[in-house]
C-alpha cells in the first residue's frame, strides 16, 4: 500500500487520506486512516469453529441430484461465515418475479484466475513463527482446494514495502554513494529465511496458485533520492531494472517458487515516507519495452501488467497500451480500490479489450466501522462488482498481521490502520480468521482458475447484487448478496427451471450446481438489464465490450442541436475536425486561481515546460477561461498538462462558451480529463470566450501547460455516432428500451483506421488496432423537465453547504450546473432529486439569485439566497487549545488559532464519541458564534458534536449541538458569557479524522 501523488510529506498524507475517501462519484468505503475506539479485528474463534463445523467436500460443486443446489450462507448478524444450508431445488417453473437473476452459460466473459491476497514481509514473518502444526493448518486453511478456501492468486512484494518484520531491504542495496550497475551483490538471501518457505508451503496446497511480485522501491541507488524512500528512476537505470526482474525471477523460479505476473511499481502515483517511487506513466512504458525485451531474451513467460495503483486514472495504464512497443509486453492492468470504483474497471475493458483485469490491492482496515461494511467492501465491491467489471482475478493487501495491525516497517512510520485476512498473535500463537477471509470464501472456495464469468443480470446497491461463473468441469457458482436494508425474496432462473430464496440484509449466499436447462420455455422472459454486450470477432478470439449507463458519466458528451451525444476516446484514438489551429495573438488567459508561478498566461507562451496551475487540489467549481479576442468559429479545444506535471489533469470538466465572457448558458460538452492532451470535440462553435470548469474534486493539482483551439470560417460541421465504417472495422447498434441509440465499432485490424463520424463526413474518427470505440445519442427532448422544489438553508456563509431539492436533475451531473448569480458553485453531490453545493467563497454580503440547469442543460429554475455578515471576531491573542488526541504529524491543537487556514489541528484517528477539543480564552468573553474551518481537509469535519461552556474549566453547561456537519461549521447560541469552550464529538466515525485549521469566536 502507497500515497499518492502530493508535494511534501504533509501533503503526501493529505493526499493518501483523500484516496482513501469514499468519493461522490462512488467507489469503496474506505477513507482516511484514523482510529476508531472499536477493536476491528474479528476474533472469531466461535467463527471459525463455526466453520469447521461443515463437512464434506466444499470443492464439489453439487450433490449428485442436477435439480439440486448447494447453499452456503453469511449471516453477519449471528456471526455465521460460509455455513452449508439446507438444498434448494430448481423446478420447471416459469417466475415472475422483479428480483429474478437469469444465468445464463451460453454468453462467456473473462476467464478467472482467481482470488487470494498478499504474502507480504510481516505475513510471511507471522506465519514462519507459528508452530509447526499450527502453520500447517493455517496454511491448509488459506490454500487448500478441498479443506481450505483455495486462494489460487498470491502477492508478494520485491523487497520492502510498508510492513515489515525488520526495515528497509532491496536485493542489492549499497553504501550511500555506491552504485552496482552489474547487479553482481544481488540476492535474495533476506527472503530465504521464511518469505520463500510460506509461499513453497502455499504452492504445495495449491499448485496451481500463481505468484504476482513487485517492488515497492528499487535499490535506492537507482534513484534520483539514493533511498528507498521518494524519488523517481533514474533513466539510466531503465534496463538496470529489468535485469533486476530478471535475476528476481531467476532466483525465485530457483528456489520453487515460479513467478506468473509482476508489475513494474507498486502505486507509481506517489512517494509515501516508506518504500516507494514516483514513476509516470511515460517513465513506466519505457520500463516495460525495457523488461519485455529482457524476458524475451532470458525467454521468461512472466506476464507484466501495468498501473498497479488506483481506479480512477485510467489513463495511465492506457497511456501504456496506446504505446505499441510497450504494449506488445504488457498483459493488462492491476487496479487498486483506494479511490474510484470498479467501473473504470470496464472503462479500459472497452477501450482495450484484449488486455486483462485484475484488483491486486485491496485492503480492510480501521476506517470500517463494523463488520457489514467490511464484508460490503470486501464481497459487495471487489468481488462481485470488480468481477462483474472485467476482472480476471482479485487479491487482497496483507495476509496475516498481528493484533496490532503490524508490524510495521521499523525504518519508517507505517501506519497500523489495515487488517489482514488473518490475525496472528506472534506470542501467543493464537490465529483468528477476519471478515475479509470470509468474504473471499464466498468466491474462492467454489470458483476454480479457468472458470468464466457467465451472464447473470444485478439489481444494484440497496438490493440483491449477484455475480455468476461455470467452473471447467461445467458446474456453476452464483453469488448473491444483500446490500440493502431489509431481507428480500429473489428468484433464480437458468433455462427452463428456477427457485425462490429470501436473503436477509447483509447476507451473502453462494449457490452451486450443475447440469444444462435449456430446451422449452424460459423461465425467466421478462428480466431487466440496462446494461448490452457487443460482441466481435478478431484474431486472438472474439472480443466482447460492455454498454453500461454507468460509464456515461466517465466519458466525453456534447450537446448537437436537439441530441447528447456521448463518446469514448481510448488512449491513442483521435477526432479530426475541419480546420486547423488558430492563431493565439491576441488571446488572453484568466482562471479561477493560481499561484505566482503559474500564471493563466503560461498557457499561451508556446512552451510546453512552464504551465497555469490551480496551485491546489481541484474542487468543483475551479475554473480557466480563453479570451479570443474576438467572435470566432471553433470545433476542438486541446490543453496539455506536459509530461512532466502529467497527474495534474483536470478529473472532470464542463465547457462553457459565451459572447461577453459573462452569460454562459448551460455547457455545451463534459468529459473525463486525462494524461497529456484532453482534446475536446465541439460541433461548430461561435463565440469570444472559452471558459473550462472542473466539476470533480482531486487531490491532484490542474494544470494547463498548453491550450490550443481549432477550427475553420464559416465551418457547420457536428459530430454524431457513425453509421457505417470501412472494410476492416466492425460496427454494431443497439436501442435500450429507454430510447438511447448505442453504436460500438471495433478495430481489429493490425493498423489504425479511421471512419467517419459527421453526416458530411467532415469530421473522422480515427481508431487504434485493438480498440472499441462507443458512442450513445439521446434525444435532450427524452430528458424529463427537471425542477427546482427548495433550498435549504436560504442564508449563510461563503464555502457553507446547501441544499436543493427538486426533480429530474439527472442521476449525475452531465452539462447540469449551480449558480450563486454568475458564479459556479462548487459541487458536493448530484442525484435526480437533490444537489448539494457550496456558497463560492469571497462573496460579500448580500442576496444572490441561486439558479440549477439540470444534467441535460435544461433551466430547473431558481430561489434567493443571503450572505450573512459574522459580525468581529474576538481577538485570539493568548490563547490557548487542549485536545483529547492529537495527531503525530505536527498538526497540535495550537494551528487552529495561528490564523493560517492552511495549517491545522488534527486528531490522527477516527472519530467516536467522547472525543474532545477546548479552548482557553484566558479571560471571561461573551459571545454567539462559532466558526469551525477544516480548510483543505474538507472531509475531515464532524459529523456531530455538542458544545459545551464554562467559567471555570470544571463545570460545564451544553448550549448547542452539530448534527448534521459540514467542512464550514457555524454555530449559533444564545449570547453566553464564559472563558472556556470545549467540543465533544457525539459519534463514531472511524471513517475519518476530525481536523481544524481555524477556530474563531464571534460576538
Amino acid at each position: 500500500m502507497g500515497a499518492a501523488p502530493a508535494r511534501g510529506q504533509d501533503a503526501d498524507r493529505r493526499r493518501r487520506r483523500a484516496v482513501l475517501k469514499n468519493r461522490s462519484e462512488g467507489g469503496s468505503s474506505m477513507s482516511s486512516h484514523g482510529f476508531g475506539r472499536r477493536q476491528f479485528l474479528t476474533t472469531a474463534i466461535g467463527v471459525a469453529a463455526a466453520w469447521t463445523q461443515v463437512s464434506g467436500n466444499a470443492s464439489a460443486a453439487t450433490s449428485s441430484r442436477s435439480s439440486s443446489v448447494q447453499v452456503w450462507l453469511t449471516d453477519i448478524s449471528a456471526k455465521k461465515w460460509v455455513v452449508a444450508q439446507s438444498d434448494v431445488l430448481f423446478r420447471t417453473k416459469s417466475t415472475g418475479n422483479p428480483l429474478t437473476i437469469k444465468v445464463d452459460d451460453s454468453v462467456k466473459y473473462q476467464r478467472i484466475q482467481g482470488f487470494g491476497a498478499a504474502m507480504t514481509d510481516s505475513s510471511a514473518w507471522l506465519i514462519n513463527k507459528l508452530p509447526t502444526a499450527d502453520r500447517a493448518k493455517l496454511v491448509q486453511k488459506l490454500y487448500d482446494p478441498s479443506k481450505g478456501i483455495s486462494l489460487s492468486l498470491i502477492r508478494t512484494p520485491m523487497g520492502a514495502t510498508d510492513f515489515n518484520a525488520s526495515g528497509d531491504y532491496s536485493y542489492d542495496d549499497m553504501p550511500a554513494g555506491q552504485t552496482d550497475p552489474t547487479l553482481s551483490d544481488f540476492s535474495v538471501q533476506h527472503d530465504e529465511k521464511y518469505i520463500i518457505p510460506v509461499l513453497r508451503q502455499a504452492l504445495a496446497q495449491n499448485p496451481s496458485a500463481k505468484i504476482l511480485a513487485n517492488p515497492w522501491s528499487p535499490p535506492g541507488w537507482m534513484k534520483t533520492s539514493d533511498s528507498m524512500i521518494g524519488g523517481t528512476l533514474k533513466s539510466d537505470y531503465a534496463s538496470t531494472l529489468a535485469d533486476y526482474f530478471v535475476k528476481f525471477i531467476k532466483a525465485y523460479d530457483k528456489a520453487g517458487v515460479p513467478i506468473s505476473y509482476i508489475t513494474p511499481q507498486n502505486e507509481p502515483m506517489g512517494t509515501p515516507s516508506w518504500p516507494g517511487m514516483f514513476l509516470s506513466a511515460y517513465q513506466e512504458s519505457a520500463v516495460i519495452q525495457e523488461i519485455g525485451q529482457a524476458f524475451a531474451a532470458n525467454r521468461i513467460s512472466t506476464k507484466i501488467l501495468a498501473w498497479d495503483h488506483n481506479w480512477d486514472v485510467p489513463s495511465y495504464p492506457e497511456t501504456i497500451f496506446s504505446d505499441p512497443a510497450a504494449s506488445q509486453y504488457t498483459a493488462g492492468t492491476g487496479w487498486h480500490i483506494y479511490s474510484g470504483n470498479p467501473t473504470y474497471q470496464t472503462l479500459v475493458h472497452n477501450d482495450f479489450p484484449g488486455k486483462e483485469t485484475y484488483i491486486t490491492e485491496a485492503s480492510g482496515g480501521v476506517w470500517q466501522s463494523d463488520d457489514e461494511t467490511a464484508f460490503n467492501d470486501a464481497l459487495g465491491t471487489w468481488i462481485i462488482k470488480g468481477m462483474r467489471n472485467w476482472a480476471n482475478g482479485v487479491m487482497l493487501w496483507n495476509t496475516a498481521l498481528d493484533p496490532k495491525l503490524g508490524p510495521l516497517n521499523s525504518d519508517t512510520n507505517g501506519i497500523p490502520m489495515c487488517r489482514g485476512l488473518v490475525t496472528v498473535d506472534p506470542d501467543s500463537g493464537q490465529v483468528s480468521y477476519n471478515v475479509d477471509y470470509y468474504a473471499l470464501a464466498h468466491a474462492s472456495r467454489f470458483v476454480k482458475p479457468g472458470a468464466h464469468r457467465i451472464y447473470s443480470n444485478t439489481f444494484g446497491e440497496g438490493s440483491i447484487e449477484s455475480v455468476a461463473f461455470q467452473n471447467p468441469d461445467g458446474s456453476k457458482v452464483l453469488i448473491a448478496y444483500n446490500s440493502g436494508s431489509a431481507a428480500k425474496n429473489f428468484s433464480v432462473a437458468d433455462g427452463t427451471q428456477s427457485f425462490d430464496y429470501t436473503l436477509n440484509a447483509g447476507d451473502a449466499v453462494t449457490f452451486t450446481y450443475a447440469g444444462v436447462r435449456s430446451g422449452g420455455t424460459p423461465a425467466a422472459t421478462n428480466v431487466s438489464d440496462p446494461t448490452h454486450d457487443f460482441t466481435f470477432k478478431s484474431s486472438p478470439g472474439p472480443m466482447t465490450v460492455t454498454y453500461d449507463p454507468a460509464l456515461l458519466q466517465y466519458q466525453n458528451a456534447v450537446r448537437t442541436g436537439s441530441k447528447l451525444l456521448t463518446y469514448s476516446l481510448p488512449m491513442g484514438a483521435s477526432i479530426k475536425t475541419p480546420g486547423t489551429s488558430l492563431s493565439r495573438g491576441k488571446w488572453t488567459a484568466t482562471a479561477s486561481s493560481s499561484p505566482d508561478w503559474g500564471a493563466a498566461s503560461n498557457a499561451l507562451d508556446g512552451d510546453i515546460n512552464s504551465r497555469w496551475s490551480l496551485g491546489q487540489g481541484t474542487t468543483s467549481g475551479a475554473w480557466f477561461q480563453v479570451d479570443l479576442g474576438s467572435p470566432t468559429s471553433f470545433n476542438k479545444i486541446v490543453f496539455a498538462t506536459g509530461e512532466s506535471n502529467s497527474f495534474d489533469y483536470v478529473t472532470k470538466y464542463q465547457i462553457y462558451v459565451s459572447d461577453d465572457g459573462a452569460d454562459w448558458g448551460s455547457a455545451v460538452a463534459n468529459g473525463s480529463g486525462n494524461i497529456g492532451k484532453i482534446a475536446v470535440t465541439l460541433p461548430e462553435q461561435t463565440a469570444r470566450y472559452i471558459r473550462i470548469v472542473c466539476v470533480a474534486a482531486s487531490g491532484f493539482w490542474w494544470s494547463i501547460a498548453e491550450i490550443n483551439v481549432y477550427g475553420s470560417s464559416g465551418g457547420t460541421g457536428s459530430i454524431a455516432a457513425p453509421t457505417a465504417v470501412p472494410k476492416g472495422l466492425q460496427l454494431k447498434t443497439w436501442t435500450s428500451p429507454e430510447g438511447e441509440q448505442v453504436t460500438a465499432v471495433f478495430n481489429g485490424t493490425a493498423s489504425s483506421r479511421s471512419f467517419p463520424v459527421s453526416a458530411d463526413g467532415s469530421y473522422a474518427y480515427t481508431l487504434p488496432s485493438g480498440t472499441s470505440a462507443m458512442f450513445t445519442t439521446q434525444k435532450l427532448s427524452s430528458f424529463p423537465a427537471p425542477v427546482f422544489g427548495s433550498l435549504k438553508p436560504k442564508q449563510g456563509i461563503p464555502r457553507a453547504k446547501f441544499t436543493i431539492s427538486g426533480s429530474h436533475f439527472g442521476d449525475a451531473q452531465g452539462l447540469g450546473t449551480v449558480r450563486f448569480g454568475k458564479l459556479f458553485a462548487e459541487i458536493d453531490s448530484w442525484s435526480d432529486t437533490s444537489i448539494s453545493a457550496y456558497v463560492p467563497s469571497g462573496l460579500a454580503v448580500g442576496t444572490y439569485k441561486v439558479s440549477v440547469n439540470g444534467a441535460g442543460g435544461a433551466n430547473a429554475g431558481s430561489a434567493s439566497f443571503d450572505v450573512i455578515d459574522l459580525g468581529p471576531a474576538l481577538s485570539r491573542t493568548g490563547w490557548t487549545a487542549t485536545t483529547s488526541d492529537t495527531s503525530p504529524y505536527n498538526d497540535g491543537p495550537a494551528n487552529m488559532l495561528d490564523g493560517d487556514s492552511g495549517t491545522r489541528y488534527s486528531s490522527g484517528r477516527g472519530q467516536y464519541e467522547g472525543l474532545w477539543i477546548q479552548v482557553d480564552m484566558q479571560q471571561t468573553q461573551t459571545f454567539d458564534k462559532i466558526l469551525l474551518d477544516v480548510g483543505s481537509n474538507t472531509g475531515d469535519y464532524a459529523r456531530s458534536a455538542d458544545v459545551y461552556v464554562s467559567t471555570n474549566g470544571t463545570d460545564w453547561t451544553k448550549v448547542s449541538s452539530i448534527e448534521e456537519g459540514q467542512r464550514v461549521e457555524l454555530i449559533s447560541f444564545p449570547t453566553q458569557t464564559a472563558r472556556y469552550i470545549k467540543i465533544v464529538n457525539a459519534g463514531d466515525v472511524a471513517s475519518n479524522w476530525w481536523s481544524i485549521a481555524e477556530f474563531t469566536v464571534y460576538k
